[in-house]
């Protein structure tokens, strides 16, 4: 018997209602407004679990929407848009699990999509998905932040294969998606609301889980070159294949590109390049269990603008300024079986460390984070459908931060955690699933967490009720509460999420509605007091809002997809808006198959006015932009992709003073192997 865990391809598509044109709103003060902080089955197949067969209920399910994918493509959207099929997920129950049964939100980006999409970085693909806002500053290389459904950027929780990628030596122990590239990604899965549970700490306003591919079948790869405006290019590469015992799947890219400037009135360019390679490496040691060890690692090189003292300021031209980035992610994992796959052992080690280099004239800096993670998740069947698990979680996180001529500062922290997760299915139809989870930080203290989610499905009318409560926690960064100019006495920020909705398929599946409405509290947010000129736990704030999406599956070939969001968030201090989250958001796209030869994807992002000053002396105004995008199999084993950005020129700030790139075409090829 061999274990494979198997990552079904499967995507939560876009969309219901376009907003052609979003109301003018007034947005306001962040969440946390930061002080300036001195840091800155079978043998062939992988990714798939074969146990021994656990009867199951013998009772009708709603239709699978499927279509067959052809020879070009890994999955289609069919597979992914499948509201009722049985396509699995991993990141809801940090395991494979069918979607359908469970209560949450989650939207899933397939390999299909990443392929055609032609996009350099991972952000890139999330500014399309509702409830998920990207800002950037700047072109390729600025920082770019991410937000989930109105939460602050450091309350997203980012993971490569279940590795926390959240760099500790941020000063709010932040992720910046700008050099995450998209090398040996399968496909990435965003989960909604407070995800704590699981998790743990920064998973108050969700988690972004990128899932990369196992090697599966006689060794095959590709070789790729692409180029386009700003002076870019970038060549690629990717190898793949099992062989016995062992699978393999590496890649790695080297992207270039002149840019332009990012501050909105420089005159010179600030250009960006960074490489990467990225891979797995698995062997099955015995019947039942499987080693697999992931690797990552990025280098990248930013010319940057100085940013203004406050949000709000534009950032002046400065031509030597450079951002420096390096990071190695490693993940070491042991996968079991017992009791003819009744009980189901995950172990996993990850190794993460991250180099920041930053040349400022007046303050250069240096910057080093480790975070050093240990999980076992233990899965017992105890019956057809129900299913209990347990988990334990150790991480050591130290940063190391160094402002020229100043001696380096030094600190660590840790935390154990320990959860307990229960699911179980009634008639194959109502779905619960509910859990509860105790965290001891070294510093913070004692915090627990929990969650608990409800689908429902009435098959007679093909419709899927859903709901999820929970919470979540952020623990307080080590230059919040152990660096210099920190409180020891921080507690970790909190959150309470709730949500409900329903998934409609309709006219023979060809047409697939969902509508969710949501809502987020946020407590003991970590803000400057100018009074005490410390950091303490004075900030509340709220966001709630509905997200409708629509899939039109018009006949083989056509495929419209869409999606609005309308958030609405408060600060409890200003009386005003969180900045830099549009109080609303519109996605659209057709898609257009050319056989088995290629596609062709128009899709359009609408983001209404939001705030860029707490404020609110400072509105950015609303933009449309339409990119282009698909490919072409010129043989059987040669493929032209392309990609148009900003089609109609659109003049716009995502950031206060920053530029944005105009029209831009990029185009390659790609030879398969």
């Amino acid at each position: 018997m061999r274990f494979r865990y198997r990552w079904s391809p499967f995507w939560r598509g876009s969309l219901c209602l376009l907003v052609t044109c979003c109301p003018p709103v007034l947005l306001a003060q962040d969440l946390v407004p930061t002080k300036p902080v001195v840091l800155q089955e079978e043998e062939t197949t992988t990714n798939e679990e074969t146990v021994s067969e656990v009867p199951s209920l013998e009772v009708d399910r709603l239709p699978a929407v499927v279509v067959e994918g052809n020879s070009t493509s890994g999955d289609t959207q069919r597979d992914y848009d499948a509201t009722f099929s049985n396509a699995e997920v991993m990141t809801p129950n940090n395991m494979p699990s069918e979607e359908r049964k469970f209560g949450g939100t989650v939207q899933v980006i397939s390999n299909e999509q990443i392929v055609e999409s032609d996009a350099f970085t991972v952000g890139q693909l999330l500014a399309r998905q509702p409830g998920v806002d990207v800002v950037n500053s700047g072109g390729p290389g600025g920082t770019s932040s991410i937000f989930l459904r109105g939460a602050n950027s450091q309350h997203t929780k980012v993971l490569i294969d279940g590795s926390p990628v959240n760099d500790p030596s941020s000063p709010s122990r932040g992720f910046d998606a700008a050099n995450l590239t998209l090398d040996n990604v399968e496909r990435i899965e965003i989960l909604q609301g407070p995800q704590s549970l699981l998790y743990g700490s920064e998973a108050i306003g969700g988690v972004v889980n990128i899932l990369t591919k196992r090697g599966q079948g006689p060794m095959s790869g590709s070789l790729s070159a692409q180029g386009g405006v700003f002076g870019t290019h970038r060549e690629g590469g990717y190898i793949q294949g099992q062989s016995g015992a062992v699978d393999y799947s590496f890649s790695g890219s080297w992207l270039d590109t002149q840019s332009y400037s990012a501050a909105l009135t420089g005159t010179e360019r600030d250009p960006f390049s960074v490489g990467a390679l990225a891979g797995a490496f698995g062997v099955q040691l015995t019947e039942n269990t499987e080693f697999v060890y992931r690797l990552r690692y990025t280098d990248a090189r930013a010319h940057i603008d100085d940013a203004g003292l406050t949000i709000g300021q534009p950032p002046t031209d400065d031509p030597t300024r450079l951002n420096l980035t390096s990071n190695l992610v490693q993940r070491f994992e042991i996968n079991n079986t017992l009791l003819d796959g009744n009980i189901i052992n995950m172990f996993a080690y990850d190794d993460v460390d991250y180099t920041r280099a930053d040349t400022d004239d007046f303050f250069p800096s240096n910057f080093a984070g480790k975070t050093r993670q240990f999980t076992y998740m233990g899965t017992a069947i105890l019956w057809p459908d129900h299913e209990f698990s347990v988990g334990v979680q150790h991480w050591n996180e130290s940063a190391t931060t160094e402002y020229i001529p100043s001696p380096p500062s030094q600190a660590s922290q840790y935390q154990t955690g320990v959860f307990f997760q229960d699911r179980i299915s009634f008639w194959d139809r109502l779905h619960l699933t509910g859990g509860v989870r105790w965290d001891d930080h070294s510093v913070a203290g004692g915090h627990s967490t929990y969650r608990t989610t409800a689908a429902y499905e009435l098959r007679e009318t093909n419709t899927r009720l859903r709901a999820s409560l929970g919470t979540g926690y952020r623990a307080p960064s080590l230059s919040e509460n152990v660096l210099p100019y920190g409180n020891p006495a921080l507690r970790p920020e909190r959150s309470t999420g709730w949500e409900y909705g329903f998934d409609q398929s309709l006219f023979n599946n060809q047409v697939v509605l969902g509508a969710t409405y949501f809502r987020n509290d946020y407590f003991d947010l970590i803000l400057y007091d100018p009074n005490t000129f410390t950091l303490l736990n004075i900030g509340q704030a709220r966001s709630h809002g509905v997200e409708l999406t629509a899939d039109w599956y018009a006949n083989e070939v056509w495929t419209v997809w869409g999606s609005y969001t309308h958030t609405d968030t408060y600060d409890d201090e200003t009386g005003l808006q969180l900045v830099r989250r549009p109080r609303d958001k519109g996605t659209f796209g057709v898609t257009r198959k050319l056989g088995e030869s290629g596609s062709i994807t128009l899709a359009a992002r609408m983001i209404g006015r939001r705030l860029d000053a707490r404020n609110g002396s400072v509105v950015l105004a609303q933009y449309n932009v339409i990119d282009i995008y698909g490919d072409y199999w010129i043989r059987q084993n040669m493929r032209w992709f392309y990609r148009i950005d900003n089609l109609l020129n659109e003049q716009y700030q995502e950031i206060t003073g920053y530029a944005t790139s105009d029209a831009a075409i990029y185009s390659g090829l790609e030879w398969r192997f």
